[in-house]
């Protein structure tokens, strides 16, 4: 802890507006450099959070002073390629979800990081949410998991026109990854998918409904629907006599146990601080690369990504 750990932030978009409040509260932590070509936009975060390195491209991170760590939060587009370069580079990477557009992209990063022995870890934060953490613990304490059943909808055409055809097309992956991983995050590994897809409105499948076999014997429903009002993800796990369901923000879960009384469970102290999830997991992601050691559950690597990838492609029906 008497050195801190240089971390580099690619992107200043959005996203990188949820981790700096994080990375400046984490002890050991510094955020030396901030790479944009939008000048602007790194000038008002470096302002606003005391970062000295104000880049207009992320290359000058691979030579000479390098960081000891990077998040990368580029468009979806560019994500793969820019990841490629630190993990190539032996440089531990955080990548946004989802690691590259195409399924392809995040299963060549996967091989580039078993190569290079590089520590990576993509962003799905609803697994680091108190609430699902605990959640499902407690689920576990009663037996085996049978049966989860997840569910995203919403009416996204009013988003589409600011996104490149080729993320529209994919919008399950560039969007519904979140919800759909967490049928691997409470179900296990997946034996089997029968999907069936729709296309009403959209430029592809835009209705998509699929029963998962999951190898530990448990049974996943998954319903993906975009063409009707109401927004927002749903859950619904269950075990030996007990039920957890969460709607929408998954900010509040109720838990139902036989013959008892409904239980909720809130979000704690840090999930309340900063957005759901981001403080867990990158406390996760810093202490081991603090450490060097592999990510613990329910840390997501890129092997594991990788399975969460193809499950999509599978659901959606898109490749």
């Amino acid at each position: 802890m008497s050195t801190p750990l240089d971390i580099g932030l690619i992107g200043a978009g959005k996203i990188a507006r949820y981790h700096l409040p994080v990375l400046g509260q984490l002890p050991g932590v510094r955020v030396s450099a901030l790479a944009d070509p939008q000048a602007e936009r790194v000038a008002q975060l470096a302002d606003r959070f005391g970062i000295e390195r104000r880049l207009d491209s992320h290359l000058p991170l691979l030579e000479g002073r390098r960081p000891d760590a990077v998040f990368v939060m580029v468009s979806i587009l560019q994500s793969a390629e820019v990841a490629a370069s630190f993990i190539a580079a032996g440089i531990p990477t955080f990548i946004e979800k989802p690691p590259g557009l195409h399924t392809e992209e995040t299963r060549r990063l996967a091989a580039l990081a078993r190569e290079h022995g590089t520590l990576v870890m993509v962003g799905l934060n609803r697994r680091f949410y108190s609430t699902l953490l605990q959640g499902r613990q407690l689920l576990l304490e009663s037996g085996p998991i049978r049966s989860v059943a997840v569910a995203s909808q919403g009416e996204p055409q009013q988003a589409w026109p600011h996104h490149p055809p080729e993320v529209v097309r994919r919008w399950c992956t560039a969007n519904d990854i979140h919800v759909l991983d967490l049928l691997r995050f409470f179900g296990g590994e997946v034996r089997q998918v029968q999907t069936l897809q729709r296309r009403f409105e959209g430029p592809g499948p835009d209705a998509c409904a699929a029963l998962v076999d999951f190898a530990e014997g448990g049974l996943g429903q998954a319903v993906v629907e975009w063409t009707a009002p109401g927004k927002g993800h749903r859950i619904e796990a269950r075990g030996p006599g007990v039920t957890l369901a969460a709607e929408w923000g998954m900010e509040q879960v109720g838990l139902w146990r036989r013959g008892q009384e409904a239980q909720v469970l809130e979000l704690d102290e840090e999930d309340r601080r900063f957005k759901p999830g981001f403080w867990r997991q990158d406390q996760c992601f810093v202490d081991c690369v603090r450490h060097g050691r592999p990510l613990p559950f329910p840390a997501c690597d890129l092997e594991d990504a990788l399975r969460t990838m193809e499950l999509v492609d599978q659901i959606s029906g898109t490749v």
